[in-house]
């Protein structure tokens, strides 16, 4: 079994850890032994060319594909005296796999998706030519350049990735890279944090400041609804739902 595609970013943007895995089950893979599972695998990957693209259905279809390959996965010979640990490594794998050779057919693969990305990406540029840390509130003991840079550059190595984990990564890390900000200021600073209201801020700024994939910005506005629930200053929510409101504008509206 041949190994999926990789970027040149794997080794430094993911863990130690996701590479063994990955590699590891390529080896097993390459095992005599895996012949069935991997013809089920490549028949997998070849049949999805023959239907049009269709974000659901293609969904639904990798999601029963897993399922019923766990299920071979578990009853499997070389899995048979697996840990939880080694069974859910082995999906890993078989998910970065999968979703590398489908990339194309998965990731805004059809005109639609295509269409919204690049109206959003042109909303968030025209965003970041006078978004300021003022117009989302966040004070001023956080704001570190540093660090923003630090969390943007998290973001910018998603699209370097193919694989679902890989992508989730890099937001987990520029999310260790403002929890972190915000840590180090409660402790040198006289500020009390207030959770949400000061975290949700920032990841709004670096993401448009990092002209990362749209759907993140988002996800980031529609719950910033949340903070009105949470005790945290209510003109914060308000604010951020007007950045909400200028991505969901046409872009000649933001040129007046």
């Amino acid at each position: 079994m041949e190994a999926a595609p990789s970027s040149s970013s794997t080794s430094t943007s993911t863990s130690s850890g996701g590479s063994v895995t990955f590699y590891d089950f390529l080896d097993r893979m390459r095992n005599p032994a895996s012949l069935d599972l991997v013809r089920s695998i490549k028949s997998f990957i070849v049949s999805f060319s023959f239907y049009t693209p269709n974000p659901d259905n293609d969904g639904k279809k990798v999601q029963d594909f897993y399922l019923s390959m766990e299920a071979a996965i578990r009853e499997h010979p070389l899995w048979a005296a697996a840990t939880f640990e080694e069974l859910d490594s082995a999906m890993e794998g078989l998910e970065k796999y999968v979703m590398t050779k489908l990339f194309s057919r998965t990731f805004a693969s059809v005109p639609e998706d295509a269409k919204i990305d690049r109206e959003v990406s042109e909303k968030i540029c025209l965003l970041q030519t006078f978004l300021k840390p003022e117009h989302l509130d966040i004070p001023a003991v956080l704001h570190n350049e540093a660090s923003w840079l630090l969390a943007e550059k998290e973001l910018q190595k998603i699209n370097t990735f193919k694989a679902p984990r890989e992508k989730l990564l890099c937001i987990m890390n520029c999310c260790r890279v403002i929890n972190n900000l915000l840590l180090n200021a409660s402790m040198s600073e006289n500020h009390a944090l207030a959770g949400l209201d000061d975290f949700l801020p920032v990841l709004i700024y670096v993401t448009i400041k990092a002209s990362s994939p749209w759907p993140i910005l988002h996800s980031c506005t529609l719950t910033s609804n949340s903070s009105n629930y949470i005790g945290g200053r209510p003109n914060l929510s308000q604010k951020q739902l007007i950045i909400s409101q200028i991505l969901s504008q046409p872009r000649h509206l933001l040129l007046i």
